[in-house]
This record gives structure tokens, C-alpha cells and sequence, in this order.
């Protein structure tokens, strides 16, 4: 794939229209601009709102990941001079028309509903002074064109103005479709106080677990993963921190339930139920909740439990066996990555592994290049990493949700504690050299330290 600099102007369709200076693309074979992959920021704006060709992936990488190479201020005023740029060069008079004619409109149009798509779908500016003043101007801006150039999106634009500037969020996510959903599968008592573990449906467990985890994930901001904002005291990702608290939660739980039974064949069928919940969540697509849940079976304190682990069942372990082939680190998670790119939602995917991924394209790749320009492909990694995420944001489950067993997991996963704190009683139950060293456990197998680092990449920092 090749790369030049286009310092030259170019017809391309329309007099006098070319490709910005100060710009690198990547070419395809066929000599076609396939992606642009370095330019100065004036360039960039320029390619973002150019007359001739709508580039709606490169639009999409700028208005994700602007705020690594500008402000909202500067942008704000980028796009006004653009809107009112001159004509390029010294132009006759036949030209110079055909400038204003038909060139300029375009580029105006452009401009707007580059605006529109920014406010309405891109914002990610936190309150404060700069924001209110960059909402300002653009206020002060679209107010100012002409009604009969753009009068629909200039009308659609100062609302949506006006609504960030009330700090009224216009997107709503959609609503899932209840009819359609499926009886819930409840226990005979229904009583938080009554119920029990092992007598709940497990395919109703997975059910509530993806219905809590689904709203939490719905609600994971754009700007949340933006400059490895989770791990910042001082910008902080409320979202992405409450998401990792209940993957810790549900994985300190799963480990929780096993030792909490002192009778070996109990603790066998937890750890058998524990699994076919895996499974269903794994059915629902529900990736996060699979993670959790062999994160936590496979926890130092719950691996080390020889004798347990050689009395579960040959089908709970034939059912484990494929879920932990989908989630080994082999070839950098290529199972589970595959899995997901074909995926369709309703889905939720681990986001500990977007983390994972925008830490290593933030920190091995350099904002800058040679030659001084904003270094626009490693800007399209993380775009792409983070639209990733997004996507299966805005179709939810079709799943009733049932109060009852919701509020009982969510105080099962508050109560559960930290798997640290289990070593010890896990060595209550089968402690050390009681003659079990050599038995084979040709029952399971684990992945070793698979899960370590996909858990390391959901850690978060204390505060």
C-alpha cells in the first residue's frame, strides 16, 4: 500500500477542488485513495467537509477522536472559516462563478450537517466554561446563515444547541419489545428470603444476569474511552468503572458460591450449575458474563480443589470445555474476536479487552509523525476500537425482567467479597497434603494464567 504527500491541487469533479495540502493518504493497489493517513488539522477539516466526495468512515474517526489533536473551540472555529472560505487561487470570472455556484454551496452544506452530526451524535465535551463558550459561538454561527441555504438542518442544529446547552441528552436508546419475549422460567417461591441457588432455573439466572449487565452496558459513553479515561481520578468514566465493578462482582460471586458448601457433592453441583448459567449467557451472546463466570472458576481458590473438580460431571465439563476454547489468549483472544465480528446484536461484549486494546494503540503509537502531522491511522485504530464497543449498544434484550431474582443477584454480588479473601477457606476444604496430591484431574482442565491478563486489562486503579 502506498502513501504521498499531495501538495498539488487536483480537479476532481469541480473546478479548482482538489485534496487538501499537507495530507498523506494510503493508496490501494489500483492507484484509489483508500484512507488518509496523516495530515495537519486544517487539512483534515478541509478533507472532512470536501465538496466532491462524502468520506462518511474518515468523518466518523475525526468527530470520535478530535479531542486528541484539538479543542472544541478550535474546531468551532475551523469549520466557520471553512464555511466562509474563499475561492482558491486567482479565478477569472467564469471560474470565480462557477466557484460560488456550484462549489461553495457544496462545501456549505457540508460544513452543516458536519456540525449537526458532531452535536447530535459526537459531542464529547464535559460542562465548563469552554464548553458553554464553543456552544456560543456555534449558537451565534447558525443563527447567522442564510434561512434559504440550509433552512431544515440549520433549524435541526440550533436545537440541538440548544439542548446541550440545557444539558438534555437527545439520543434515547431503543426499547425491547416485551410481547415477544419469553415466559420467564420463575422458582415456586419467589421470595427474596427463599430463594435459593441451585433450585433458580439456570437459563433464568443468565437471563436476569444479561438484563442487569445489557442496562449498565447501555448506558458506556464514547468519551468514557477516550485518552484511558478509566483510569484517571481527575476525568473520571463512571460507566466503565461500574462495569468493571460487577464483572469483579459476578466473578468473586461464582467463587463465593462454591466455597460457601462444605459438603464435596454440593459443591459439585454448584460448580455444575455455575457452568450451565455460562453456557446460556454464552447462547444470549452475553461474552462479558462468560468471561466473569470462568474467571472466577478458574480463581486460584476454586482451580486448587482437586478432589471437587474430579467429581463434576462429565457433560458440565464436556459444556466448559468449549466455552474456555472461545476465550484462550491464543493468537491474541483470535477465538473470541471472530466470534464477536460475526455477532449480531442484542450483545454484550468484555470490555476488558476494548480496554486492553486502547491502551496498547495509545501507548504504541505516536500522536505525531515524521513530518509534524496529526498521525491520523493510529486516530482510526482507536475509532475503530471504540465503535467496536458502541455497536451493541443500541439493540436491548428481549427479555422480561423479573424484580424478585434481580434484587437477589444484585445483593448476591454486593455480599460475594473479594476472591483474596477465599484462599483461606478453600484450604479448610481440601487443605495440603491430605493424600489427593497425585490424583489426576482428568476431569478439567485450565487454561493456566488465560484469564490473568483479561482481567488485569478490567482492573482499575484506587482511588
Amino acid at each position: 500500500m502506498g502513501e504521498q504527500v499531495k501538495d498539488e491541487r487536483k480537479d476532481s469533479g469541480y473546478s479548482h477542488v482538489g485534496h487538501p495540502e499537507n495530507i498523506i493518504y494510503n493508496y490501494n493497489g489500483t492507484g484509489d485513495i483508500e484512507a488518509v493517513r496523516a495530515g495537519s488539522l486544517t487539512a483534515l477539516v478541509d478533507h472532512l467537509t470536501h465538496p466532491d466526495k462524502l468520506d462518511a468512515s474518515f468523518n466518523r474517526t475525526f468527530l470520535t477522536v478530535y479531542t486528541y489533536f484539538t479543542t472544541s473551540r478550535e474546531l468551532v472555529q475551523l469549520l466557520t472559516q471553512r464555511y466562509h472560505c474563499p475561492p482558491p487561487g486567482i479565478l477569472d470570472s467564469i471560474e470565480a462563478a462557477e466557484w460560488s455556484s456550484q462549489t461553495k454551496p457544496l462545501i456549505r452544506v457540508r460544513v452543516m450537517n458536519v456540525l449537526k452530526q458532531w452535536l447530535g451524535s459526537f459531542w464529547a465535551e464535559s460542562k465548563g466554561l469552554e464548553t458553554y463558550e464553543a456552544l456560543k459561538q456555534l449558537q451565534l454561527f447558525a443563527s447567522g446563515v442564510t434561512a434559504s441555504e440550509s433552512s431544515t438542518v440549520q433549524q435541526q442544529l440550533l436545537e440541538i444547541i440548544q439542548c446541550r446547552l440545557a444539558g438534555v441528552e437527545r439520543m434515547k436508546r431503543s426499547q425491547p419489545s416485551i410481547s415477544n419475549s419469553p415466559k420467564p422460567i420463575l422458582p415456586r417461591k419467589l421470595k427474596m428470603e427463599k430463594l435459593q441457588f441451585l433450585k433458580i432455573d439456570a437459563t433464568e439466572i443468565a437471563r436476569q444476569l444479561t438484563l442487569i449487565e445489557s442496562c449498565m452496558y447501555g448506558k458506556l459513553q464514547r468519551n468514557e474511552l477516550l485518552h484511558k479515561n478509566w483510569q484517571r481520578k481527575e476525568q473520571p468514566a463512571p460507566n466503565v468503572r461500574s462495569l468493571i465493578q460487577y464483572f469483579n462482582q459476578l466473578s468473586s460471586w461464582v467463587g463465593a458460591l462454591i466455597l460457601a458448601e462444605s459438603d464435596l457433592k454440593k459443591r459439585t453441583q454448584v460448580i455444575g450449575h455455575l457452568i450451565n448459567v455460562a453456557n446460556i449467557c454464552h447462547e444470549l451472546q452475553n461474552y462479558s458474563a462468560v468471561v466473569s463466570m470462568l474467571s472466577g472458576l478458574e480463581s486460584a481458590p476454586v482451580y486448587r480443589l482437586g478432589r471437587t473438580w474430579a467429581m463434576v460431571t462429565q457433560r458440565s465439563c464436556d459444556i466448559l470445555q468449549p466455552l474456555q476454547a472461545l476465550i484462550s489468549s491464543d493468537q491474541n483472544y483470535q477465538a473470541y474476536r471472530d466470534a464477536l465480528r460475526r455477532a449480531m446484536p442484542p450483545c454484550i461484549p468484555f470490555l476488558g479487552l476494548f480496554l486492553k486494546d486502547l491502551v496498547f494503540i495509545e501507548d504504541g503509537n505516536p500522536g505525531l509523525t515524521p513530518e509534524g502531522l496529526i498521525n491520523f491511522s493510529k486516530y482510526s485504530m482507536l475509532s475503530s476500537t471504540i465503535h467496536g464497543a458502541h455497536r451493541f449498544q443500541e439493540a436491548p434484550y428481549s427479555l422480561r425482567p423479573v424484580p424478585e431474582l434481580q434484587e437477589y443477584l444484585a445483593t448476591q454480588l454486593q455480599s460475594a467479597g473479594d476472591l483474596h479473601e477465599l484462599w483461606e477457606r478453600s484450604c479448610q476444604l481440601e487443605p495440603k497434603g491430605r493424600g489427593d496430591g497425585n490424583r489426576e484431574r482428568d476431569m478439567y482442565t485450565a487454561t493456566g494464567g488465560m484469564m490473568t491478563s483479561m482481567v488485569v486489562a478490567c482492573m482499575i486503579l484506587d482511588d
